[in-house]
């Protein structure tokens, strides 16, 4: 098979995942430890992580609290992922604080063009290859509060154009500061 044998394929793909690797690292890098434990008590910090076969792709994730927990939990999950691009996900529990002030979320979640998932958790097949999404420009208000009342898990997910590591760099900064920012509100 001649595509085995192209060393220098390989090694582009190679470097490629690196890049990205050493973006996720600067921009986690940026985010001080201790406004993620003013945040969530319960935060495990930062890690990245990386993988070669998410539907047959590589991918690269850097999460951000790290508390998956059904019930209080909170991440900040930025994924790339080879063919698709690079999303935000953000994930609450289901009586995570946040999600108590519904008219603050539905505002928050509008303002800052995010995406309601449908699908479970971690099933980005059916979130970004499907497009189990309801888009932040459809979502009503009642919406939102049905959906909280559903046994789905509470995510939502934003696109980050990658147009070039400076600007995806500067963009991916910019969205996680802002989150961490709207959940260090002491309003709920």
């Amino acid at each position: 098979m001649p595509l085995t044998l192209d060393k220098a394929l390989f090694e582009k793909i190679s470097l490629a995942k690196k890049t990205f690797i050493s973006i996720l690292s600067l921009v986690g890098n940026t985010i001080p430890l201790e406004k993620l434990v003013r945040i969530h008590i319960n935060q495990k910090g930062i890690k990245i992580s990386q993988g070669n076969e998410l539907q047959g792709c590589p991918y690269q994730v850097l999460d951000i609290v790290r508390d998956f927990d059904v019930n209080h939990g909170l991440n900040l999950r930025v994924l790339h992922w080879w063919g698709r691009g690079a999303f935000l996900f953000i994930y609450f529990g289901s009586q995570h604080p946040k999600l108590q002030a519904t008219e603050n979320l539905y505002s928050w979640i509008k303002e800052n063009s995010f995406n309601l998932c449908k699908g479970n958790l971690w099933d980005y097949k059916r979130i970004i290859d499907e497009k189990k999404i309801i888009l932040s420009e459809n979502i009503e208000q009642d919406q939102l509060i049905e959906h909280l009342k559903s046994e789905t898990p509470f995510q939502i997910i934003k696109p980050i154009p990658i147009v070039d590591r400076p600007t995806f760099e500067h963009n991916l900064v910019k969205e996680i500061t802002e989150a961490l920012t709207w959940m260090d509100a002491k309003h709920i």
